[in-house]
């Protein structure tokens, strides 16, 4: 049995070393495998694939009101997303680990969208997904995976832990904003 969710915003157990990550399934089922197939060949065309399967039923909010939580322990990368994405009219904050993400939003409470490195030092991106996403308060979060892995086996461990949509590296600015924007409207 789980522990509850404390009653704070302290997201930062997320990180923490003792606790393990959830399990995540290994094998796909046959619609998550289709699914991997026709996201590894949008990567191919159009540098990203988006899943968008949480739907809020919500209208699009404006997106000065919305902030993207970029993760990525590359300086430049995350700072060139943020400023695209802040061009766009987004609120944009950059974080290089899982253990500062969670600090932030342990201060300043989920974001809208988290915009997620995979291949980090200490935590990988597929294992901070996955516990982002047993946790009650942020398992609703939008999460697309950034990275410059973008074979099909790659798409389908985003996929099993729980991605909303996977970029490859490096992609267009609009393809960024146009990737962003689905998913926060979806």
């Amino acid at each position: 049995m789980s522990t509850p969710d404390p009653p704070s915003l302290d997201f930062t157990d997320l990180v923490e070393e003792q606790a393990a990550p959830p399990v995540v399934r290994e094998t796909p089922t046959p619609v998550e495998e289709e699914e991997a197939l026709i996201g590894s060949r949008a990567l191919g065309t159009d540098g990203f694939h988006l899943i968008a399967a949480r739907r809020s039923g919500q209208a699009a909010a404006d997106p000065s009101t919305q902030v993207v939580l970029v993760v990525d322990d590359d300086p430049a990368t995350g700072e060139l997303a943020a400023r695209v994405l802040r061009r766009a009219g987004f609120q944009a904050a950059v974080v290089d680990n899982p253990r500062d993400a969670a600090r932030h939003m342990s201060r300043l409470g989920p974001p809208a969208l988290v915009l997620l490195d995979v291949e980090m030092p200490v935590m990988n991106g597929f294992d901070f997904l996955a516990r982002m996403r047993a946790n009650k308060r942020l398992k609703d979060t939008p999460v697309i995976l950034f990275t410059a892995h973008s074979e099909r086996r790659h798409v389908v461990r985003g996929l099993l832990a729980g991605a909303d949509g996977y970029i490859a590296k490096p992609i267009a600015g609009a393809a960024l904003v146009e990737a962003v924007k689905t998913v926060l409207s979806a």
